[in-house]
């Protein structure tokens, strides 16, 4: 079949596109970001495209061409600049929809998410809710997938989880008896391949959640044991409070913290498997037989230890330059500053610019690092500082390499900081 693939990039695009591809189907891959389609796919077609740019039909007319079968993968878990639910979840999707019933697409299989029913009140069921009524009014056939929690390889929800149960406390929410239906990416894929497969005419929602529940708190413990480590320390905090914390979850780059996400949680994410055990003709596989069963590898047991050393990281990073740009400044002697200077060839009203304009340089980048989203470039900027900083101490004031505090010695481990943190930057998914 001809397959146009959307949110190909993504971690359910991704393992969809493989496994379809495998089957001999030929694909075209939409994704804002090709590079990603190119790492895993020499064969699709890759259409570089902007769901936030293609909210009318006639937009998606050009990409319909001989297309047998529209998937429609693309999600956020919390919205950002530039990405909302509205347009992601919504405007776009049904754009598509109609632009596929106009050109005579036989049949379009949408992913959307549990909770996207009557009782949706986020503003992300809502917008999946919206998306899926559009679809189910028109006149191809249709296939509404509505999965629980997704884990699998490169899931990540699961890395999360796997962050939150390495942490030497567990926190849980009102708790932790959140109760979640987690379902293998391959059980999703799988159904997506048995609509594929479908010859009468469908038109079905299908909730896709694994065979067992599991409550938040017993996830949390089965993962840590995973993990190779002893029972933690476990406290239980309020969702009010819960909520509040989670402000800080934008700064830290981790979407799964927000008020809204923490209502979700609180909702829970189950339904029966009845259906979903039908379809396949065998139940989901359970966590026992693919996550369980396996010790979590080295490269899981440092990505959950270093999932949140990233935001600390960048707060050390900050309050390093703001308290250097202070001390500058207001605490140590302007005297003892303006020596150091002389020593580096630097005097009369040239001293005191170079004093307090690195000063608020330091502030600034310090005021930066906490502020700015697109952080890389502002790492290699520092980066470029302190070897300037190093070397032209180095050759001023070379017994600065002597002294027993050692305040140059220390841009070393600062380098390689920077350096660190701008690979654990470069890693987010």
């Amino acid at each position: 079949m001809n397959i146009l693939l959307t949110g190909a990039g993504g971690f359910i695009g991704r393992h969809i596109l493989q496994f379809l591809e495998q089957q001999g189907h030929h694909l075209a891959a939409c994704s804002r970001s090709p590079e990603k389609i190119q790492a895993i796919s020499s064969q699709c077609s890759v259409l570089h495209s902007d769901f936030t740019d293609m909210t009318e039909a006639s937009a998606w007319l050009p990409h319909l061409k001989n297309i047998d079968v529209v998937i429609n993968c693309v999600g956020i878990i919390a919205e950002s600049k530039g990405q909302s639910f509205l347009s992601l979840h919504a405007e776009a999707p049904m754009a598509l929809f109609k632009a596929a019933e106009q050109v005579g697409v036989k049949k379009v299989i949408q992913i959307s998410a549990l909770g996207a029913d009557e009782s949706a009140k986020s503003a992300y069921h809502l917008s999946k809710k919206a998306a899926d009524d559009v679809l189910r009014t028109l006149s191809l056939d249709w296939y509404v997938i509505q999965p629980s929690v997704v884990y699998g390889s490169g899931a990540q929800s699961m890395a999360l989880f796997h962050a939150l149960a390495a942490l030497p406390v567990l926190t849980l929410i009102d708790g932790g008896n959140q109760l979640l239906q987690p379902v293998h990416v391959s059980d999703l894929v799988a159904t997506v391949t048995l609509c594929l497969k479908q010859q009468s005419h469908a038109r079905v929602t299908i909730p896709v959640v694994g065979p067992d529940v599991i409550s938040f708190k017993a996830l949390m413990r089965r993962l840590r044991q995973r993990l190779g480590k002893k029972p933690a320390i476990e406290i239980s905090v309020s969702k009010k409070t819960a909520k509040r914390f989670s402000l800080f979850g934008k700064w830290m780059a981790e979407p799964v913290f927000t008020p809204e996400n923490i209502e979700m949680l609180a909702r829970g994410n189950t339904a029966p498997t009845d259906e979903i055990s039908r379809f396949l003709g065998r139940l989901p596989q359970s966590p026992a037989q693919v996550l369980w069963r396996l010790p979590a590898n080295q490269a899981e047991r440092w990505h959950a230890a270093l999932y949140f050393l990233r935001p600390v990281l960048r707060l050390s990073i900050a309050f390093l330059w703001v308290w250097s740009g202070w001390v500058s400044i207001f605490l140590f002697p302007n005297e003892l500053s303006y020596q150091f200077l002389v020593a580096s060839g630097i005097d009369g009203i040239a001293a005191p610019i170079m004093l307090y304009g690195l000063a608020i340089m330091d502030i600034a980048l310090g005021l930066a690092t906490l502020t700015v989203s697109k952080i890389r470039g502002l790492m290699f900027f520092q980066i470029i500082i302190v070897l300037l900083y190093t070397v032209t101490i180095s050759f001023t004031l070379p017994e600065f390499w002597l002294h027993p505090f050692g305040p140059v010695l220390k841009n070393i481990p600062l380098l390689v900081t920077l350096i660190v943190y701008m690979i654990l930057d470069g890693e987010k998914p």
